[in-house]
């Protein structure tokens, strides 16, 4: 199963989530610092952007995209256009997209070289090129240009799950997880439908940052509307597992039974279960349960075979 496509409008402020929603911050400063309040803030947003892949790790860059890279990392925001003007460089859809993934580090000149490719292209910059723009933006905290880089692409009708996924993205790593919420309730203002597919891709943004009981909370609400799948199912248990909560896991997989029965596809959710089972420290559990889905047909991955020899390796040889 491609778990990347199973998951992957506001026309006014009034919708935006981040000004509907205000929120609380903790500061990731020494509360002991002579920083004042908006240095302390300015720390806070840093401490939160991804570290991103530059240019220069990029070896074997084509000339012309290694050339653009250099301009839009050492360039001052108000000249990079009138520079790139004047390197009499022609650009196509293909080179846009390359140099803008490299250009994360630079959102302000990065947005104006995809401004300044567009009077070449007439225009016509593909989905996937506004989508980077869109991810740059959100992952760099931008969100008011974010929005607005939506709203233009909804006027083009290049809306996609693929965009609203990296909206979700954003707002989860930034630790709003509540907007990334209230973009997925009005998504379909967009165009774009909020169903099961949408709900899998915001509920993966959440658990990949270790938030799986804001996810789990969520869908407890929104499976009266939207009927959980298998790989919802699969979505929370993998992330019971990366955060280690036996509890939890065991309450989601019963919860899965009842909701979906079994299904012998759904391997990645019992293979998530199995798993953490075992990093518990129970292999009998582990078993028992190995036992229940053997007996239903239903079986996990090969990493949890993997895993379990291990545990009754140590469990036989404490010193191995």
């Amino acid at each position: 199963m491609d778990r990347n496509k199973k998951r992957s409008s506001r026309d006014d402020d009034s919708s935006k989530p981040e000004q509907n929603k205000k929120r609380q911050s903790s500061s990731y400063a020494n509360p002991a610092s002579d920083e004042g309040p908006e240095q302390q803030k300015q720390n806070q947003r840093q401490s939160r952007r991804p570290a991103f892949i530059s240019y220069l790790e990029s070896p074997n860059l084509p000339p012309k995209t290694k050339l653009l890279c250099e301009i839009i990392a050492n360039t001052p925001s108000p000249t990079v256009e009138k520079v790139l003007e004047e390197t009499g460089v022609r650009v196509t859809t293909g080179d846009v997209e390359e140099v803008l993934k490299l250009s994360y580090g630079y959102p302000s000149t990065a947005v104006k070289f995809f401004r300044w490719s567009g009077w070449q292209l007439n225009d016509k910059h593909s989905p996937y090129a506004w989508n980077l723009v869109v991810d740059l933006l959100g992952k760099n905290l931008l969100f008011d240009a974010m929005w607005d880089a939506i709203k233009s692409m909804k006027k083009e009708g290049l809306l996609s799950l693929a965009t609203f996924a990296s909206v979700f993205s954003s707002y989860v790593v930034a630790d709003r997880v509540e907007e990334a919420i209230m973009t997925f309730e009005v998504m379909d203002q967009y165009g774009v439908a909020r169903d099961i597919i949408a709900l899998n891709s915001l509920l993966s943004a959440i658990c990949r940052e270790g938030k799986t009981m804001k996810a789990k909370e969520f869908l407890d609400i929104a499976k009266d509307k939207i009927r959980p799948d298998a790989d919802t199912y699969a979505i929370l248990l993998e992330g019971w597992e990366n955060e280690n909560n036996v509890a939890c896991a065991r309450q989601t997989f019963g919860e899965m039974v009842i909701d979906i029965g079994w299904n012998p596809e759904n391997v990645p959710a019992y293979d998530s279960f199995l798993n953490t089972l075992l990093k518990g420290h129970d292999i009998h559990e582990a078993m028992k349960f190995f036992e229940m889905m053997a007996g239903k047909k239903c079986f996990p991955g090969m990493r949890f075979f993997r895993t379990a020899l291990e545990e009754f390796v140590k469990s036989k040889c404490p010193e191995c």
